[in-house]
This record gives C-alpha cells, sequence and structure tokens, in this order.
C-alpha cells in the first residue's frame, strides 16, 4: 500500500477504557494500513470491535451490550481522534453516551453516519448461513448510516408494530376494529418506504457486488431482496386479515419479516457454495458495500477486516490483499505478521 497519506476521516489515535480484556490500551496509527497481530487472546478483535462499537454504536458479536464492559468495571469508554473529529462513546449499565467534539449527541440520527467504517467479521458468513433477522439487520445497519429518512421510518415503524401488537392482545375478533385499522394505515404509511428503501439498496449493492466479485472469480452471484409482502401486498393484508392477526395475537406480515438471498451460479449459496466461496462472497460483498458508502456519501470509509484470511488459499489471499481499496484506511488483524512496505505493524501481547 503507496499512499501513506492521511485524510481527514482516517483514525489517528484510539483509546480503550474497560472494553472488553482490555483495562486500557492507547494506540496511535501512523499509516492508512495498520495490520494488528498476536496470539489468540490477546484482544485483536476487540480493537476492531471498539472501533465499530464507536461509529455505530452496535457490536458486531453480541445484541448483549454488558459483555463489552470489562469483567468488574461498570463502564467501558472509546475514544477516537481522525485528523478533523473527535468521538467519545461511553457505556454502562444505564445505557450510552456519545459525543463529537465533545457535544453530547442525544439522538442515534444525529450520530451514527458521522465516521464511516464496513467492518468484516467471521460472525459475517451469517449473511449466508444465519437467519432473516441476521440479514435483515445488516440491511437496517448499513442503510441507515447512509439515509436518515430510512432510519427515522424504521423507528417509527418498530413503535407503531408494537402498539398493533399490543392492541391485537387485548381485543377480540366480534370487537370494534377502528383503532387497529388506524394503526393498520399508519403501519403500511412507514412500512411500504421501509420496503422501497430496502429494495433500492439491494439493487445499488448489487451492481457493485457483482463488479467486485468478479475480480475474485469466475463464478456468477447476484443478490435478491425478497420482501414479505410487496407494497400492494402489504396494503391487502393490513385491511383484510384484521381476524387472522387477533387469533395469532401478533402482526404475521410486513417488512419486519422480510429477508434477501445471494445468488451463486443460479442456486442458493447457501446450500451450492463451499466454505471458501461463502468467505469470498461475503468479503466482496463488504468491499462492494465500501464502494457503495464511498459513492453515496463522497466520503472515506475505514475498512475494518478480521481475520479475514482464513480459509483462503494462497492465491486468494494474494488476490484480496491486491484488491484492497488502497485510497480507504484499513485495519487489518491475522494471528501471524505479515510482510509489506507502508504498513504499521502492531503487536499484541495477552494481558
Amino acid at each position: 500500500m503507496k499512499n501513506n497519506i492521511f485524510t481527514s476521516s482516517m483514525i489517528r489515535k484510539l483509546s480503550l477504557k474497560n472494553f472488553r480484556n482490555h483495562a486500557t490500551l492507547d494506540l496511535n496509527f501512523d499509516q492508512p494500513f495498520v495490520y494488528i497481530h498476536g496470539a489468540n487472546g490477546s484482544g485483536k478483535t476487540s480493537i476492531l470491535e471498539s472501533i465499530y462499537f464507536l461509529a455505530t454504536t452496535k457490536s458486531h458479536r453480541t445484541s448483549e451490550e454488558k459483555e463489552l464492559i470489562k469483567r468488574g468495571e461498570s463502564f467501558a469508554q472509546v475514544k477516537l481522534h481522525t485528523v478533523d473529529e473527535r468521538y467519545d462513546i461511553v457505556l454502562s449499565k444505564t445505557g450510552k453516551r456519545a459525543s463529537i467534539n465533545s457535544v453530547e449527541k442525544r439522538k442515534l440520527s444525529d450520530y451514527i453516519g458521522h465516521l464511516r467504517v464496513v467492518m468484516f467479521a467471521p460472525e459475517d458468513l451469517d449473511l449466508i448461513k444465519g437467519s432473516p433477522q441476521d440479514r435483515r439487520q445488516f440491511l437496517d445497519l448499513e442503510w441507515m448510516q447512509l439515509n436518515k429518512t430510512y432510519l427515522r421510518q424504521l423507528n417509527t415503524y418498530k413503535h407503531i408494530l408494537k402498539q398493533r401488537n399490543s392492541l391485537l392482545k387485548k381485543i377480540g375478533i366480534e370487537d370494534d376494529y377502528m383503532f387497529l385499522n388506524i394503526l393498520g394505515d399508519q403501519l403500511f404509511e412507514s412500512g411500504s418506504e421501509i420496503i422501497s428503501e430496502r429494495r433500492q439498496f439491494i439493487t445499488e449493492l448489487n451492481d457493485y457486488f457483482k463488479t467486485v466479485y468478479a475480480r475474485f472469480s469466475s463464478h456468477q452471484v447476484s443478490l435478491l431482496y425478497q420482501p414479505d409482502q410487496d407494497e400492494k401486498g402489504f396494503r391487502h393484508y393490513l385491511s383484510k386479515q384484521q381476524k387472522h392477526d387477533i387469533l395469532y395475537q401478533s402482526t404475521s406480515a410486513g417488512p419486519h419479516r422480510d429477508d434477501f438471498s445471494i445468488d451463486f451460479n443460479g442456486f442458493d449459496a447457501k446450500s451450492y457454495a463451499s466454505q471458501g466461496e461463502q468467505r469470498l462472497i461475503v468479503i466482496a460483498l463488504k468491499l462492494a458495500l465500501l464502494r457503495l458508502i464511498e459513492a453515496r456519501s463522497g466520503k472515506q470509509v475505514i475498512l475494518l477486516l478480521d481475520d479475514v484470511l482464513s480459509e483462503l488459499d494462497q492465491e486468494k489471499q494474494n488476490i484480496f490483499l491486491e484488491q484492497l481499496p488502497k485510497e480507504h484506511q484499513i485495519i487489518m488483524n491475522s494471528a501471524l505478521p505479515i510482510e509489506g512496505t507502508h504498513i504499521q505493524m502492531i503487536h499484541l501481547k495477552k494481558e
């Protein structure tokens, strides 16, 4: 990697306190390509996780945020400096506080999207092998970083869905449906926007995905959006299936049940792609996401790569390293060191 010039969005300093197994850790980055290596258990993945958590307020490894706090401590803190900005997020039992340049951002929509990151981790194989919920979470988290309207619609939809499901547990089939229909109209308004936005996201991402993957392999891949209902079907469901929902006490159709699949040579990658091919597919998907974010935002993206070379043969490893986007900051980890110029090597020891 020849470029050693930092741009405004690149990370210069990272400080952790009580994050995972790191009591305190301070790292200074002096190259755009940072390679972290060390024995298993030294906390390599936690460093990448902390950056991802600071950027998105989410962990890629757990939904139980208390697991991020070092055992026996009451809080965890991540501080990060780019050339122009200072980010700080504190996690405690009472919640999260996030600030930019010492100004607290009380709304997630005002915070998310300022520091743009794309991360590959072994857990991302769930985009192929996991549940529809795993894939919906990917859709939502990545698109909300680029589209504030989508984040608002998603929050609105979840709020109305909760209200509707609560009402469904209280009313009977013979009761008045007036309030249920009002909630149905509101749910359709936000839900139809979500369906449309997800379709657009998959369409845009798919174009980059096919192009990136073609650099690694001659196989054919594509993303297929699978809405539980299209807009017309969702409207019909909400207006005609009230009795069904009352019987089951839940809203049984809608964007909260959406999914997407990854096609591999005309078949579902989950069943027809090997373990190594699945890994390469997800890597290409993340690099495609980086390209999409860059194109939409006009800003550089930080690429986080956790144990990315595992299960790739030497030829694929070499192709992957050659294809890495040199104009973006890359922070990568592995159990083993690599050789190269303009690479900052950071060796971690077990604490």
